[in-house]
């Protein structure tokens, strides 16, 4: 499964790969020349003097293998210097014309292609001229998504992934919830779409495995052992545990947490 995405964040296909990363809460980074237009957002490593040839080759080379998006017959020096570089380390390259596949069937051929290569480091690059820039960032990034959680279907979820949650993303609190409802509802919004579908994606049994990241984020924030009695008391209340202790309230909401992720996020097979 995709945990992290290579970009050389151009317009079009490499721009929309590091949006999509951004989204659900994937790692991304990658290189770009020095005084490319690029959002300092997407966090790319300026190499200054560079040749087009050596970011390209760069991104080949720090990823497991390199997606590449055309629109028609193209033969561009950045395509063949993907090909080359990927032939030469020995890394897996799979082209997609999307005047050819688009939608689930596109999704579908890259999840098949990140399985069986045992991808999790992508590298995403593809044409940005002689077509509609904006229109292939589209497609991708449709593409990309269906492609994450076709991924997710194909690997089985056992267990979190270790960045599952990540204490800098979530929110600092100025006043921490008083009732369950409302932390649940706080911790859905805090995390990113990556993450929920993760968690929603559990079983029962593996809950226990969020309680050293997202736990321990519950019991530092919600000052469930100084002054917010109130979310005790709530959860004590909706629980029907009357004698639950403060250090057992975040077991309690990461399950009320789940039982909401399970009806909005889960990864369901249509047959």
């Amino acid at each position: 499964m995709i945990e992290k995405i290579i970009s050389g964040g151009k317009p079009g296909a490499a721009a929309a790969a590091v949006e999509v990363a951004i989204k659900l809460g994937l790692a991304y980074g990658g290189w770009c020349r020095e005084g490319e237009p690029i959002p300092d957002k997407y966090q790319l490593e300026r190499l200054p003097h560079a040749p087009n040839r050596l970011v390209t080759e760069k991104a080949v080379e720090d990823s497991h293998g390199s997606l590449y998006f055309t629109t028609g017959e193209t033969a561009s020096l950045r395509l063949e210097t993907t090909q080359k570089a990927a032939e030469r380390l020995n890394k897996p390259l799979l082209i997609l014309d999307l005047s050819i596949e688009s939608g689930f069937s596109a999704s579908r051929r890259i999840a098949v292609w990140l399985t069986e290569n045992r991808i999790r480091v992508l590298h995403v690059d593809g044409e940005d001229e002689g077509c509609i820039v904006s229109s292939v960032a589209e497609s991708v990034s449709k593409i990309l998504e269906a492609t994450f959680f076709l991924s997710m279907m194909e690997t089985g979820i056992t267990a979190p992934l270790p960045s599952v949650v990540e204490h800098e993303r979530l929110h600092q609190l100025e006043n921490p919830p008083e009732t369950m409802e409302a932390a649940v509802i706080f911790l859905e919004r805090s995390l990113s779409l990556k993450d929920r579908a993760t968690i929603a994606n559990l079983t029962a049994d593996e809950l226990v495995s969020l309680h050293f990241t997202l736990g321990s984020y519950i019991n530092s924030h919600f000052d469930l052992f100084t002054t917010n009695t109130s979310l005790l008391t709530d959860c004590q209340r909706r629980s029907g545990q009357w004698g639950l202790a403060p250090k057992d309230v975040a077991a309690v909401v990461i399950r009320a947490l789940w039982d909401r992720l399970r009806a909005t996020c889960r990864i369901r097979v249509i047959k």
